[in-house]
C-alpha cells in the first residue's frame, strides 16, 4: 500500500517563507497546468522536463501542499491546485497589464522584441531582409526570434509580436495582412520536363490538421508524397535537391536558379497570407512599432519576387 499513497510534500527547506516565492515558479506552473505534463510544458518552454519536474517539487515543498497527480499519461491539478491557478492567473493578468502600461511610456525604440514566426519566415525573409534594415535604423533594439510552427500565446505574452499565416478570430489583438504569397508547383530544372503523373513530390506534415497546400496537392495532383518532411525548410532543400516537386510559394523560385515553376495544367494554387499580429496595448510602443513596421515594409518583396516580376514582363 505505502507504494500507492501519495506522499505530502517535505516541508520548505528553513528560511524559505511562501512570500519567498520564485514568480519563474508561478509561470511554470501555469504552463504546467496548460500544457497538460512537464514534458509538453519543458517543450514549450524550451527547457529539460526534468528541469521542470524538479523545479515543481520544490514549489510544492515550499506550498507544503502537493498541487500536481502524476498520472501516467501528464500532470492534473489536485482541486487545491486548481484553486492557486486561478490566483496566479489573477496575478499574471495584473503583472502583464503592469507591463503594458509601463511599455506605453516608452519614449524611444529600445529594448527586446519576442517575435514569434516560422523558421521559413525568419530564414527566408526577416533574417536577410527585416533585420539589417532594423539595426541600421533602430540600433537599441533587440530581437529574440521564436521560431516554432505553434501558435503564440500573446495574450499570455509569449511573444509581443507573431507573423502568422492566418488572422486571429478572437483576443484583445491588433491584426494586418501584409503579404500575399501566390503558390505554383516548383521543382529543380532537370525535372522540369515530366509530366505530372511521372513527378515524385514532397510533403510536409507539420503534426496538425492539413495546410491548404497539402489540400490543394490531394485534390489536384492525386498522387501520394513521395518524401514527407516535418518543416518546409526542409521541403524546399529536398526541392533543390531534385528530390520531387512540392507546391510553393512563387517567393522560393529566388531561393536557387535551378528552381523553375512547373506547367502541368493545374488549377492556380492557393493563395496565402501573412499577418502580423500584436496586443492592442502594445501596438504603439516605440520598440513594437519599429519592428512592425520594419517588418511591413522589408518582407514586401515575398508577394512579388525577382524571377516572377521576370516572367511577367516576357509575356
Amino acid at each position: 500500500m505505502r507504494g500507492c499513497m501519495a506522499r505530502s510534500p517535505a516541508p520548505p527547506p528553513a528560511g524559505r517563507p511562501l512570500a519567498d516565492l520564485d514568480w519563474a515558479d508561478l509561470r511554470l506552473f501555469l504552463e504546467v497546468a496548460r500544457a497538460g505534463s512537464f514534458s509538453a510544458a519543458g517543450r514549450r518552454l524550451g527547457i529539460e522536463q526534468s528541469t521542470v519536474s524538479r523545479r515543481m517539487a520544490t514549489f510544492e515543498r515550499t506550498l507544503r501542499v502537493a498541487v500536481f497527480d502524476r498520472l501516467p499519461g501528464g500532470s492534473m491539478l489536485t482541486p487545491l491546485g486548481e484553486q492557486l491557478r486561478r490566483h496566479v492567473e489573477s496575478m499574471e493578468a495584473g503583472a502583464d497589464q503592469f507591463a503594458r502600461e509601463a511599455s506605453g511610456h516608452e519614449r524611444e525604440a529600445e529594448g527586446m522584441v519576442r517575435l514569434a514566426l516560422t523558421e521559413s519566415i525568419a530564414v527566408h525573409g526577416v533574417i536577410p531582409r527585416v533585420l539589417p534594415a532594423l539595426a541600421e535604423r533602430h540600433p537599441r533594439v533587440s530581437l529574440h526570434l521564436l521560431t516554432s510552427y505553434e501558435v503564440a500565446d500573446l495574450g499570455h505574452r509569449e511573444a509581443e509580436i507573431a507573423v502568422r499565416f492566418f488572422r486571429p478570430k478572437s483576443g484583445d489583438l491588433v491584426a494586418a495582412r501584409i503579404v500575399t504569397l501566390p503558390t505554383v508547383p516548383v521543382a529543380h530544372r532537370k525535372l522540369s520536363k515530366k509530366g505530372r503523373d511521372e513527378l515524385d513530390w514532397v510533403g510536409v506534415d507539420l503534426g496538425r490538421s492539413p495546410t491548404v497546400e497539402d489540400d490543394y496537392q490531394k485534390r489536384y495532383v492525386r498522387k501520394a508524397p513521395k518524401l514527407i518532411v516535418s518543416s518546409y525548410i526542409a521541403q524546399i532543400e529536398a526541392v533543390r535537391a531534385g528530390l520531387g516537386a512540392a507546391v510553393l510559394p512563387c517567393s522560393a523560385l529566388d531561393l536557387d536558379d535551378d528552381l523553375v515553376e512547373l506547367d502541368l495544367g493545374l488549377p492556380a494554387g492557393p493563395v496565402l497570407e501573412l499577418w502580423l499580429v500584436t496586443p492592442r496595448g502594445l501596438r504603439q510602443v516605440p520598440r513594437i512599432a519599429a519592428v512592425w513596421g520594419a517588418l511591413e515594409e522589408h518582407l514586401q518583396f515575398l508577394s512579388s519576387p525577382r524571377r516572377a516580376r521576370a516572367r511577367l514582363r516576357s509575356r
